[in-house]
């Protein structure tokens, strides 16, 4: 692969693969503020003397710097003196490395080493004898030998740089959390500068704005986090809280069931197999097995999945239901002494007693 198509191919993977925690660093202040809750202060990345203030519903998005001789106290969430013992930039090596130009004696697009990354991941492509920093995709790090973004089984990051402050977490308060933007029923909590992933309990997700996990039926999500597929409790029996195990009949579908399978690690079978018989058959719950649909009781619309245009009424064997678009959309009535035959789309005299129209 040729340099110029290596410099548009690391950068694509990078910006397409590259998610917003791993790239806290490089968002507009405005997406910074998207993860975090309202109305959260924090250091801006990349500089010792800057803060940004996150909206609230009483206030707007603030941003300002300290005056001549202070630098902000991420912790306190003020400005003190730079000399104070209080006050330690996280971002003080990062910023003596910026004026130094590590691409003054690099070819054009060369890919080096980013050494204010804090996980290897980093790495700065020189342009015009210019930096450009971006980060490897995710599982991916930069290896300072091939200059290039490998597994993590092909370059093992030094120890000393793999446990320094997660990039998303240098510039916030201890215990701040941001937003997963996957998942809506986790998030992430910065402690002692390390990113931790958390869930929410049960039945709740974390609310991007409020901070915090609340009930699913109330949460904001952040806008690209999804809640979990609601769990399938089929294999749940609701009236005693006991897993059921076998089959059973589809309690929406006549021709539908499921398959319940053991409990694991004392839950039930959150996976059940469902099953559909064949066209002109209906799971019989009875015999556990798919029989012909006149020879089935079944008291759900009998027009669900099937072609025929009249269909026999449960418990009434001189009634019939007219189907339109797989549901019934009207009900008539054989005349006195005619009894309604499925199988033959028709009114006639002989009262076949199918078990599907029987009391």
């Amino acid at each position: 692969m040729n340099r110029a198509s290596g410099v548009l191919s690391l950068l694509f993977v990078a910006s397409a693969l590259g998610g917003v925690i791993e790239d806290f660093e490089y968002l507009s202040v405005v997406e910074m503020c998207d993860l975090l809750p309202q109305d959260t202060s924090f250091l801006r990345p990349n500089t010792c003397d800057n803060w940004v203030r996150c909206a609230s519903n009483n206030s707007v998005l603030e941003q300002g710097g300290c005056a001549a001789g202070l630098n902000y106290n991420k912790e306190l969430g003020r400005c003190i003196l730079a000399s104070s013992s209080a006050t330690v930039c996280p971002y003080a090596n990062a910023m003596a490395d910026q004026h130094k130009n590590l691409c003054a004696n690099e070819t054009e697009g060369a890919f080096i080493v980013d050494p204010s990354s804090s996980d290897c991941r980093g790495y700065i492509l020189c342009k015009s004898h210019k930096q450009i920093k971006a980060n490897c995709p995710n599982e991916l790090i930069f290896h300072p030998v091939s200059r290039s973004c490998v597994y993590e089984k092909q370059y093992h990051c030094p120890t000393s740089q793999a446990r320094r402050a997660s990039p998303a977490c240098r510039s916030l308060p201890n215990n701040t959390r941001l937003a997963d933007p996957v998942h809506c029923d986790q998030y992430y909590e910065c402690v002692s500068e390390v990113l931790l992933s958390r869930s929410c309990p049960a039945a709740s997700a974390y609310d991007a704005s409020l901070g915090y996990c609340v009930d699913v039926a109330e949460v904001s999500c952040y806008k690209t986090a999804a809640l979990p597929a609601p769990e399938n409790t089929f294999c749940l029996d609701s009236a005693t809280g006991s897993a059921r195990v076998g089959y059973f009949a589809d309690e929406d579908s006549c021709s539908h069931y499921y398959i319940c399978g053991n409990p694991s690690a004392g839950k039930h079978d959150t996976e059940p197999k469902h099953l559909s018989c064949p066209l002109g058959q209906f799971f019989d719950f009875e015999k556990l097995s798919c029989r012909d649909r006149l020879n089935v009781r079944c008291q759900l619309d009998r027009c669900v999945g099937t072609n025929i245009s009249y269909v026999n009424i449960a418990g009434d064997c001189q009634s019939y239901g007219r189907c339109s678009g797989g549901v019934t959309v009207s009900v008539g009535q054989c005349p006195t002494g005619y009894f309604f035959d499925e199988r033959n789309q028709g009114c006639t005299e002989t009262n076949y007693h199918y078990i599907a129209c029987s009391v």
